[in-house]
Order: C-alpha cells, then structure tokens, then sequence
C-alpha cells in the first residue's frame, strides 16, 4: 500500500472509530491520541494481511510451490495451484496443514514442506494418500519426526511433532476422521451453507463449532483455518464473530482495553463480541481483521508495532 493511500485510509478509519464513540459504543481505550492512530495502523496492517492472502487467488504460481523439499514451496499458493485443477480436496488439505504448522518468522514453511513432501523420502502426504492410511502417515512421522527441520509458527507454538496422544499424527488423525464423518472437504462445506440457507456468515459458525472435533483445534485453529479457505476462496463463508467467547486470551484483553480502557474488566466476551461486530459494520472491515488488529494493539497500545507471524 502507498504512504498516500495509507494515510488516506488512516484518516477515515480514525473518522469513523470517532463516529463510533460518540453514537455507539464508548472506545474509552483510544480517547488518547497515541493509542487511537496505534490501534488505526494494526487495522491497517490486519487488513493488508488479508488484502495480500486474497490477491494470492489471482496470480501465477510455479508447481514448485507443490514440492515439499523445494525452497518455493508455499501450501497457500499450492492450495490455489489445486483449486484450479479442480483437486478441490487437496486444496482443503493443504489448507488445514498451513494452519496446524504455521508459518514460522525464521524457518518459513519448512515444517509443513517436510511433512507434505515426506521428506523427500518418496510420494507427498496427500489427501488421498493420507486419508486412505493415515497409519501409514502415523508410523512414517513417527519414525522421522527428529529429522524435521521445520518449526511451529506463532498460532501454534506449542504443538509437537512428537509421537504421543496430542501430536501431529493424532491431530492429523482426528481432522482425516472429521472429513471423512462429513463424507469429503466439500460435502461438510456444502452441507453446512445448506443448512445456513446460504448464508456465509450462519455457514461459518456452523462450522466452526463443528471443528472442534479436531484435536488441538480450538478457537485459534478452527478461527484461522476457516478464514484462510474464504480468504482463498475457497468456501462460501465468512466470520461472523471473533469469538471471544471461546477462551480468546489476547483479543479479549485487546477488546476490553478498547471498550473500557482496562485489560481486566469485567465485561463479558460475549458482549465485547457483539460490540466487536458493531464496530466491524462501523468500519466495514470483517471480523478477522478486528480479532487481528486487538490482539496485536493490546501488546503495545500506545506506540505503533508491526507484528508477523
């Protein structure tokens, strides 16, 4: 984004957040100058993240973003790669593998590159061949997790690829036996917007409770993966809420800090999520970019820092 165009959308989310505050909701948290344009340029940081994720559905990928072992290697783009060739289900799988990793600051995608491309060891962990043994897939990170170069990204720092009952085989195992109870990637998605009469927003809550079926994907995972599939257009859905009633640490000190100036007071997640969404029509930006754009503000609300990862 240019500084010119930056500096324009600055100044209208800052019109807007005054909007709010004075005919809406009190946003005691950036009465202060200081705190209001820190909070302003992590929406504007939230919403370039998901600009750029989006503008990833238009461009030219080389297959080597498919090659595990490769150094282009990016499951995003790879996603995209498969949802052109119609391998709608190997998109979805490459999705939830980004999400479970992660993008690590130092080490990239590696993780997920050596999980998928088998360390270069022969045939990629695909979706079909994943879903038809996942014992197979089991036995093989068993055997090889030390020599996993890879680490976790910031969203999933404290996950293993350990053997054990809440390590990546397990986690794989679970996700592979919540595809396969919906029948495919697909039917769960199409079910789930035929029951919310094709509403995007009701077909997002619908699954994101249902997710929690996977292993270790509470409301981070389940929150990033769904996300990233409508960002990548790849299922009619959008984020109805920032779900801050389901144990969200950071965003509900963020939202708390917002609205009442404090961290620690008492209003419920329920209700910073209703004000949440209020705020999100106000600015006309979705719920990820708020649940992002908290989160990232109550770690240094009154000075500016850009955050990744």
């Amino acid at each position: 984004m240019k500084t010119r165009d930056r500096e324009k959308l600055a100044k209208q989310l800052d019109r807007k957040l005054t909007k709010f505050h004075e005919e809406e909701y009190a946003l005691t948290g950036v009465v202060p100058v200081n705190n209001r344009w820190a909070f302003v340029e992590q929406v504007i940081d939230s919403i370039r993240r998901v600009e750029y994720v989006r503008k990833i559905r238009e461009m030219e990928h080389s297959p080597q973003r498919l090659e595990g072992s490769s150094p282009m290697f990016d499951p995003l783009r790879g996603a995209v790669l498969k949802a052109r060739e119609g391998d709608m289900e190997e998109a979805f799988w490459l999705v939830f593998l980004s999400t479970h990793c992660g993008k690590n600051l130092t080490t990239g995608w590696r993780l997920c590159g050596d999980i998928y491309g088998s360390l270069g060891q022969g045939k990629p962990w695909s979706w079909q061949r994943v879903a038809k043994n996942v014992g197979a897939f089991q036995s093989w990170l068993d055997q090889n997790y030390e020599s996993l170069q890879g680490h976790f990204g910031n969203h999933r720092k404290y996950e293993s690829v350990k053997p054990g009952g809440k390590g990546t085989g397990a986690v794989v195992a679970s996700y592979v036996s919540w595809i396969k109870a919906g029948g495919s990637h697909e039917a769960r998605i199409a079910r789930a917007v035929g029951q919310a009469k094709g509403n995007p927003r009701v077909a997002f809550a619908i699954l994101y409770w249902e997710m929690h079926d996977v292993l270790r994907f509470g409301r981070v995972g389940c929150f990033d993966y769904l996300t990233m599939l409508a960002k990548l257009d790849l299922a009619p859905i959008e984020a109805d809420s920032t779900y801050l009633v389901d144990k969200a640490t950071g965003p509900t000190r963020g939202a708390r800090l917002l609205f009442d100036g404090q961290i620690d007071s008492s209003t419920s997640p329920k209700l910073l999520d209703e004000k949440l969404a209020r705020l999100g029509t106000a600015l006309k930006v979705d719920m990820q970019v708020l649940e992002d754009s908290v989160c990232n503000w109550q770690k240094s609300p009154s000075a500016y820092q850009l955050f990744r990862g």
